[in-house]
């Protein structure tokens, strides 16, 4: 199976498909909270110019232009076969095929960045960042979210955490690491924190679900570090 098929959707038509798209909206929903309460306010006056890196088969993208209908949304990804799908599910959204470490991107020509479950997969990740850095407008803003491999769920479940479990997952770290790496690079984080428990398989079954899905639905993450994902909002220097 290549790497594009791993993240394909499948059966969206049948009852799976339809809860799990009611499910990725409540998810979702963080993200519209975030860019609410931290986007740029010449953004929010003007039209911001929104990009999704690593966008895949466009979930977040098809949320972002519905969210913020003046805004320009951009997705990449480096998958010809995800773009694709990705476009037969957005009205107008641009598009564009490019690797998360070189941007089609002008400099200082982006908003909002958010960067979700890709550093993961980049042997570089610090070049990923530092292509955000360059392509975002002075006090723009960045939103990361990637396993943290120093949280409850992967020190319990070992060598069985599912953070593992993707061969691709080459760039698992703590939340110090990432903590560190975005301020070296001269991001100036506003909220940071990690997820629920959703690493350990018996919490993450219902009933037991409920204790961390319905708060982790209302707040999105937590301010701890021993959640299963590490989220933050950050915003570059300005001028």
């Amino acid at each position: 199976m290549s790497n594009a098929s791993m993240y394909m959707p499948h059966a969206e038509n049948t009852l799976k498909g339809r809860a799990e798209r009611i499910f990725r909206r409540l998810s979702y929903d963080l993200w519209r909270r975030e860019l609410n309460r931290f986007l740029p306010k010449r953004a929010v006056l003007s039209n911001p110019s929104i990009v999704d890196v690593g966008c895949g088969p466009g979930f977040l993208v098809h949320c972002l232009e519905k969210w913020f209908p003046m805004a320009e949304v951009v997705g990449v990804d480096a998958s010809d076969q995800l773009l694709e799908v990705a476009r037969s599910r957005c009205e107008r959204v641009r598009f564009l095929k490019g690797d998360a470490c070189s941007l089609p991107l002008k400099d200082g020509s982006v908003d909002v960045i958010f960067i979700l479950h890709v550093l993961e997969h980049l042997a570089r990740p610090a070049d990923c960042l530092a292509e955000a850095l360059r392509v975002l407008r002075p006090g723009g803003l960045l939103v990361v979210a990637t396993p943290n491999a120093a949280g409850l769920g992967a020190r319990l479940m070992k060598h069985n955490w599912r953070g593992y479990s993707d061969p691709t997952h080459i760039s698992l770290h703590g939340v110090s690491f990432w903590r560190g790496l975005l301020k070296s690079l001269g991001f100036r984080i506003v909220h940071d924190g990690t997820t629920g428990l959703t690493g350990i398989p018996n919490l993450n079954r219902m009933p037991l679900g409920l204790i961390h899905w319905v708060p982790t639905f209302i707040f999105g993450y937590f301010p701890w570090q021993l959640g299963e994902a590490y989220i933050c909002t950050a915003l570059t220097p300005t001028e």
